[in-house]
């Protein structure tokens, strides 16, 4: 499971580009794009999910992310060479920007790998049986993905309202969730180790913002989201943060 979540991290990227292609080549004989059709979403969101499901089975750590990044660096330069050929509007200045954008990428990409990383000397750990844990101890251990599965959940609620349902005011205020979960909630969770008070406070403002969404759409859905997240933020503030080693 953390595999995949590193895996769905590292090729969003290339998946948003490839997603800005179709953009420039939609197949013929369906909706045009400027219709926001379900089709070009569920294009994106299944090559996004293939391409992490293949990267967790076969790529592995910082390989992972040097293969992401400079993926998503060739696609913006073919985006930004694409625009130029087909004489999109503004098509200097978006080649220019997809330019300095990719360039950004393949510098990410040298800069990660193990010969960057000065790692401390591994000291030789004598073998023991690791003792059976209990059913206690598996259960606070899940505990621990807990703030990852809430962003999981209000992402794919969110998703569910704005292209499942898709009537009235549930599609905007979805958008606006998938917006919220992506944005807020999965950075707070993944800070809430290193810094939870950071972390806490991005829980808040999620909460805020769904409860907003409530009181505008009306859904339930979106009140369970909001007590959820401020449940999220007091946790997050109680909790100590890590000792800092001392050299």
């Amino acid at each position: 499971m953390t595999r995949l979540l590193v895996a769905l991290h590292a090729t969003a990227p290339a998946a948003l580009v490839a997603a800005m292609l179709l953009h420039l080549w939609p197949p013929a004989g369906l909706p045009p794009l400027a219709q926001r059709p379900p089709w070009a979403t569920w294009a994106f969101l299944g090559t996004w999910l293939l391409s992490a499901v293949l990267a967790a089975r076969w790529v592995d750590g910082a390989r992972l992310w040097r293969l992401a990044l400079a993926a998503a660096a060739a696609l913006l330069l073919l985006a930004g060479a694409a625009g130029l050929g087909l004489g999109a509007p503004l098509a200097p200045a978006m080649a220019w920007a997809l330019a300095l954008l990719g360039a950004g990428c393949a510098a990410l990409a040298a800069c990660i790998g193990p010969a960057r990383v000065l790692a401390a000397p591994r000291r030789p750990v004598p073998a023991r049986a690791a003792p059976a844990r209990t059913w206690r101890q598996r259960l606070a251990a899940q505990a621990g993905h807990a703030p990852f599965w809430l962003a999981g959940a209000l992402a794919v609620e969110s998703f569910r309202l704005a292209h499942v349902v898709a009537t009235g005011d549930a599609r905007p205020s979805g958008m606006l969730g998938l917006l919220l979960a992506g944005l807020v909630a999965l950075p707070a969770a993944t800070l809430r180790t290193w810094m939870p008070r950071t972390s806490g406070a991005l829980w808040a403002v999620a909460a805020l913002a769904y409860a907003g969404l409530a009181a505008r759409a009306g859904l339930a859905a979106w009140t369970v989201a909001a007590l959820l997240c401020l449940g999220a933020a007091l946790h997050a503030m109680l909790r100590r943060p890590p000792a800092r080693s001392t050299p």
